[in-house]
């Protein structure tokens, strides 16, 4: 009995004050005239940087991830330095490019000999020895991706130097 006189009330309540609550209505034409003037944006104190062969992350792995790990006797070679190609030569250009084929070279016989190590130790579980537990089996993973990340990076960062080298460093004529 209670419920049906509370909603009695609540319906009449409504009825009774509709301005409490919001009612929709159709949008006013929009009123011709002055236009309305929107403040001056504050100038940005950075400019925008507008250029797609950048190399995205630069920064280096940690020193762990290239030294050797459980005694697997494998160590990453060194990421070849960056080049700025507005300023070399051409035959800067040409030894980067031979040092980023040169690290590929060697990260990939570094990813082979992280992934014997694995199946070494696999195998020598399966002889009854000791092997990996699985958190250095995912660190060896995680070392072999971050191999692999670095040579695209080098790549990348040929490339870049290659294209600042053709765009501000080489003497060809601009069309």
């Amino acid at each position: 009995m209670w419920i049906k006189i509370a909603l009695a009330a609540g319906v009449i309540g409504l009825a009774a004050a509709p301005g409490i609550f919001p009612v929709v209505s159709a949008s006013p034409e929009p009123v011709s005239g002055p236009a309305i003037s929107r403040p001056k944006a504050a100038p940005a104190t950075f400019k925008p940087v507008c250029r797609g062969d950048e190399v995205l992350d630069s920064r280096p792995d940690p020193a762990w991830v290239r030294q050797s790990f459980t005694n697997d006797n494998c160590q990453a070679p060194n990421l070849p330095p960056m080049l700025d190609g507005a300023t070399a030569t051409r035959e800067q250009v040409v030894a980067a490019m031979a040092q980023a084929k040169a690290y590929a070279a060697k990260a990939e016989a570094f990813e082979r000999c992280v992934s014997d190590f694995v199946a070494a130790k696999r195998a020598e579980v399966q002889a009854g020895g000791k092997g990996l537990t699985q958190p250095q089996v995912i660190i060896e993973n995680h070392r072999i991706l971050v191999s692999q990340r670095s040579k695209e990076r080098a790549d990348a960062q040929v490339r870049v130097a290659i294209n600042a080298f053709n765009h501000y460093g080489s003497s060809c004529e601009q069309d």
